[in-house]
């Protein structure tokens, strides 16, 4: 039976996103892949890490973790607390292909480095920069699309260079949005599939993640589908610093619509399977 899986792992502050699905060869192991991680060797704080090693070791009786182990990991934009941990990520488990978005060079923040670490002679992963024109095809029975950004544009403002993936079985989609501010949701929220089931709060919740020009573009989109998604807030208001997150204005809007949604801060790592029955959440607390 075909499955998606997309868990929002509790890393404090920052991102970190793993995705499994089945493999259509029964007797192989699940597809994995990753996205983002904010774990810091500055800090000692490894929290994408130490969850890995935890699940991947709880489940050996179904698999060995041998290289390259992901089908792909990728950095959503460029910002330390979603880029910070995937070279060690990428060093110990492998992975086949690195995905990211098209940055300034000079003004990077992470990516350089990482595209320096998988162009290296003795690693040489397959990489490439990711724009709404880029055809992924499958993972497994999933089907990746692009949704943000499009070709030959980049914003600014890294957050505005999100990656934003849709991902779809069964006819029912997950959206996993980076930290895509207000001013992109006004550009896509109509493209937004009508059968999505979960959707991963943008920026942690922030105002400017859905708040725009006093709409909240993605937010009313959501009230012309023909079922209520799920919705996922990976946040921690009070690490390292005090912050807005998630902006009360943000949890307000939700409040008036049917919509359930889940934050990290209070039920720490959060599941979202979907199979043939449809979509069940499932949290740590």
């Amino acid at each position: 039976m075909s499955y998606l899986k997309v868990t929002l792992i509790d890393v404090g502050w920052g991102d970190s996103i793993l995705i499994e699905t089945s493999n259509p060869d029964a007797t192989k192991r699940p597809l994995f892949g990753l996205i983002d991680s904010n774990d810091n060797a500055d800090r000692d704080y490894w929290p994408s890490w130490n969850f890995l090693r935890k699940h991947f070791g709880l489940r050996e009786d179904e698999f060995k973790v041998t290289k390259p182990f992901f089908e792909f990991v990728m950095l959503s934009h460029d910002h330390s607390d979603h880029g910070s941990g995937l070279k060690r990520i990428m060093q110990h488990y492998g992975t086949k292909n690195f995905w990211y978005p098209k940055v300034t060079e000079d003004e990077s923040v992470v990516l350089t480095s990482l595209q320096s670490y998988a162009k290296h002679p003795s690693v040489k992963i397959d990489h490439q920069a990711v724009d709404s024109d880029v055809q992924f095809g499958k993972l497994g029975d999933v089907d990746i699309e692009v949704l943000w950004p499009p070709r030959d544009t980049i914003d600014s403002n890294p957050n505005n260079n999100s990656i934003v993936l849709a991902l779809t079985l069964h006819n029912t989609t997950f959206l996993l949005t980076g930290d895509a501010e207000g001013k992109v949701w006004q550009q896509i929220a109509q493209n937004i599939p009508k059968n999505t089931a979960f959707i991963k709060v943008p920026h942690h919740g922030s105002k400017n993640g859905t708040i725009f020009q006093g709409a909240a573009p993605w937010v009313d989109e959501l009230d012309n589908f023909p079922n209520c998604p799920h919705l996922g807030i990976s946040c921690h208001p009070n690490f390292p610093n005090r912050f807005d997150f998630p902006h009360d204005q943000v949890i307000t809007r939700f409040d008036q619509r049917p919509y359930p949604y889940y934050r990290t801060d209070m039920q720490y790592h959060l599941t979202f399977n979907l199979d043939e029955n449809g979509v069940t959440p499932r949290y740590s607390h």
